[in-house]
């Protein structure tokens, strides 16, 4: 379901109890914010809401309406969670979405270039860029002491030389 009018906001990571519950882990940079949304879209189907039923460490639990069982809810563990990009709230002109940067290109300010930012990770301790170039995708921290300049016209990224050392 990856596409331009898409931003992938979650994932269904697993199961919990009988009722068909769900643990649904936010990829949103404040988490709750995953349940302020009118539409989602999971394994191609829409659902007009998910509910939160607790919390229980990094993930929600969360109940989607409609889906009664635990037999249901099966099919959805291990999918991603989408909204539509639309329903985003409106951003100023000098800010950008993460998701808006995939397909950039990504080079060092020496002219080097590492390749095309294909994904964005987060472990906890800020973003990482996946950046892939042929076969081969290399992790680099995304984060103000590496990022030299962001060209949305030409579509490249320019990280410090000095990230040159995490590289290798």
């Amino acid at each position: 379901m990856y596409s331009k009018d898409f931003i992938l906001v979650g994932s269904i990571v697993g199961l919990h109890g009988l009722r068909g519950y769900l643990k649904v882990k936010s990829f949103l940079e404040n988490p709750k914010d995953i349940f302020k949304f009118d539409e989602y879209f999971i394994n191609k189907l829409s659902f007009s809401s998910i509910l939160l039923k607790f919390n229980k460490k990094s993930v929600f639990i969360c109940e989607l309406v409609g889906i009664n069982s635990i037999e249901e809810a099966k099919k959805f563990v291990n999918n991603d969670i989408f909204i539509y990009k639309s329903s985003l709230p409106k951003i100023d002109k000098d800010e950008t979405y993460l998701n808006d940067l995939i397909s950039f290109n990504v080079e060092l300010e020496s002219g080097l270039y590492l390749g095309e930012l294909v994904k964005f990770y987060d472990f906890g301790a800020g973003p990482i860029i996946g950046v892939k170039q042929g076969h081969k995708e290399k992790m680099l921290p995304f984060s103000d002491n590496f990022i030299i300049n962001i060209d949305q016209d030409l579509r490249v990224i320019t990280l410090s030389s000095n990230i040159k050392t995490l590289i290798n």
